[in-house]
């Protein structure tokens, strides 16, 4: 079963296509809530959500092509994951000057070193490069979602670009971000 047909299928309730949706999707999703929380254990909680709200959708979701479903998907995680750091505080505890959130052992499928890098950037600097560099969403996006003003989306991405772009240099790991 493909994923055109686990969503066909998921649409009529049928729990074993829904099964298979999560198994062909959930690697792909965790490394996006990755980017955001590094810590595994909220990551599977955000990895809940975000297939409760799948699974709740999926009846209004029209499929046109397994990218635009995985760009659908990639879109829910990225939202619950922004949702967990807000819920949980972790926006404003860990959004200090300098402070940062690590893991203690990256999964192995993050021992790159632009994931190292990121990890070691400021919380809000993060968040808003994953969502204009990576995700594509416009600063005003950005703004709405994080409730901030579209200038400090321009200025932490800015600013974000500039430390990876720093650090990765020193390491001669990549030639600009």
């Amino acid at each position: 079963m493909n994923i055109q047909q686990s969503i066909e299928q998921s649409k009529k309730g049928d729990k074993l296509a829904q099964r298979m949706l999560f198994e062909l999707t959930c690697g792909f999703l965790k490394a996006v809530a990755l980017r955001y929380v590094f810590d595994e254990s909220a990551v599977d909680d955000i990895l809940q959500e975000t297939y409760i709200r799948i699974f709740k959708k999926v009846g209004t979701f029209n499929y046109v092509n397994e990218a635009a479903t995985m760009g659908w998907m990639r879109q829910i995680t990225a939202m619950e994951s922004i949702r967990f750091i807000k819920k949980n505080n972790r926006w404003h505890e860990l959004s200090s000057e300098g402070a940062t959130t690590t893991v203690s052992q990256p999964p192995k499928a993050f021992e790159d070193e632009m994931y190292k890098v990121l990890q070691r950037l400021p919380v809000k600097q993060r968040i808003v490069f994953n969502m204009a560099a990576i995700e594509g969403y416009s600063h005003k996006e950005i703004a709405a979602q994080l409730d901030i003003a579209e200038s400090s989306s321009r200025s932490l991405l800015t600013r974000a670009r500039f430390y990876l772009q720093n650090q990765l240099k020193k390491n001669d790991s990549y030639e600009k971000v």
